[in-house]
């Protein structure tokens, strides 16, 4: 069982969400960091809540928390990310084989203990839990894992080690659509770094920079991000759908893109070609 690990950095006194680290620093520059840094899991992966805790179970998620209210606001949370997401890729006839369980811990100090994470860790997802705890921003990181435990459970994987650029993009795109804070800081993350100077596709399809920190690596993350936005936006919900299908009956990347985008690309040279005008625009 593989566990990912979301990543926070401290604001001064702080914590803000950045992508899978310390300083204070600004929103703007640097909110967003290496996402889903990937790790062993550990055993036992983690502790629950203390007796007491509620649970609501909705269609789709378990969620466990201290509180009724709590329980209730991150179920209607996940509700509303789970139907965006679905949306967004074209997955309206997909269903789940089971809840996903949403773990709520109370602050940073509880869930740090309990998940024997490091402080500068933000949430995790293990199997199909995803756990976190309260804070502004856990609903970026709930969209962002959540994706991944979709995107995995569709493609068949038990990891995100295949299509790792497609399925950290979509996430990210998904996590850049919870919120206005992440979306601002994306879009600052990828004028600064990658507009003027993109990451070739053979280059980017050939990394997997999961446990990475580097420049580069934020790079990364805001120019798949993007790509995928501009995959969804431009080749169109149901397009996408059909481009991740094939994929998972096994055909390539190239006859994926040409049986599902017709009309707009007919293999990756030309979806680069496409995706680079678009930015220099």
């Amino acid at each position: 069982m593989q566990l990912r690990t979301y990543a926070l950095t401290l604001l001064c006194a702080f914590i803000i969400p950045i992508l899978f680290f310390c300083g204070c620093v600004s929103l703007d520059n640097e909110a967003l960091q290496n996402d889903s840094v990937q790790s062993r899991a550990i055993e036992p992966p983690y502790t629950g809540l203390e007796p007491g805790a509620k649970n609501n179970e909705t269609i789709h998620f378990l969620v466990k928390a201290y509180s009724s209210e709590a329980a209730q606001k991150y179920s209607l949370l996940c509700e509303l990310h789970y139907r965006r997401i679905m949306g967004d890729i074209g997955l309206y006839s997909f269903a789940l084989s089971k809840p996903y369980n949403i773990v709520i811990y109370k602050d940073a100090e509880e869930y740090t203990l309990k998940t024997n994470q490091p402080q500068w860790s933000g949430g995790i997802t293990y199997g199909n839990s995803i756990l976190v705890y309260e804070s502004e921003y856990a609903s970026s990181i709930l969209a962002h894992e959540m994706t991944h435990l979709i995107f995995n459970e569709f493609m068949g994987l038990s990891s995100g080690g295949r299509l790792t650029w497609l399925n950290e993009g979509i996430a990210v795109y998904e996590e850049m659509r919870s919120s206005p804070k992440a979306r601002n800081a994306y879009d600052n993350r990828f004028s600064r770094l990658v507009a003027s100077n993109p990451i070739s596709f053979a280059q980017m399809m050939s990394m997997s920079p999961l446990d990475d920190k580097s420049v580069f690596v934020e790079k990364w993350y805001a120019q798949v991000g993007n790509l995928a936005e501009f995959m969804i936006v431009e080749g169109g919900s149901m397009s996408f759908y059909v481009f991740l299908n094939k994929l998972k009956e096994g055909y390539t990347l190239n006859e994926a893109i040409k049986e599902a985008f017709v009309g707009h690309w007919e293999n990756i040279g030309e979806l680069e070609k496409s995706w680079l005008m678009n930015i220099r625009r």
